[in-house]
C-alpha cells in the first residue's frame, strides 16, 4: 500500500510506489504530480498512460554527499507551476520516505516562502521517522537560486 504523508493540504511526502494500486490511492487522494527521486528504480512505467499524474524522475543516491542547486532546480521547475494551479498536489517520494523525499518537499515548501523552521517542523510532525539529510543543502540551493 502507498505510504504517505500530507505535510499540508497540498504536499506530501513518502517512500517508494511499487504498483498501480499505489497509483489509485494516490489518486484518490487528489494526488496528481510526482516527483520520484529515487536513483535505483524510476516509477514512470507505473504513469504510463494516466493523464491523471504529472511525473518527475529527478534521481539521486541517498549517499550523504551535499546535492547542488541544479538538482533541487530542476524539481523546483517542475513542481512550482503545478502547484500554482487550483486543486494540484504533489507527492515528493523516495525508497524509504526519510531523506531525499522529505527534503524535495522541504524544498518545495521553502521555495513556497514557508520559513525553514516551519516547513521542517510540518515534515516532522506528519511524517516522524524523517532524517531530512539533504535539508541544508535544499536551504543552500533555495538561497542561491533566489527563493529566500
Amino acid at each position: 500500500m502507498a505510504d504517505f504523508n500530507f505535510v499540508t493540504d497540498r504536499i506530501a511526502t513518502g517512500a517508494a510506489l511499487s504498483s498501480a494500486a499505489d497509483v489509485e490511492v494516490l489518486i484518490a487522494a487528489g494526488i496528481n504530480t510526482v516527483v520520484d527521486c529515487r536513483d535505483d528504480f524510476d516509477d514512470g512505467p507505473l504513469f504510463a498512460g494516466n493523464p491523471a499524474i504529472n511525473y518527475l524522475w529527478n534521481p539521486t543516491p541517498d549517499d550523504g554527499i551535499l546535492k547542488p542547486p541544479g538538482y533541487w532546480l530542476r524539481s523546483l521547475m517542475f513542481v512550482l507551476p503545478l502547484l500554482a494551479l487550483p486543486g494540484s498536489k504533489v507527492l515528493c517520494h523516495c525508497a524509504a520516505g526519510i531523506n531525499r523525499g522529505p527534503s524535495t518537499a522541504y524544498c518545495v515548501m521553502v521555495a513556497l516562502s514557508f520559513d525553514p523552521w516551519t516547513a521542517e517542523s510540518l515534515i516532522r510532525t506528519a511524517r516522524p521517522i524523517v532524517g531530512l539529510r539533504y535539508a541544508t543543502d535544499a536551504l543552500a540551493a533555495c538561497r542561491a537560486l533566489g527563493y529566500v
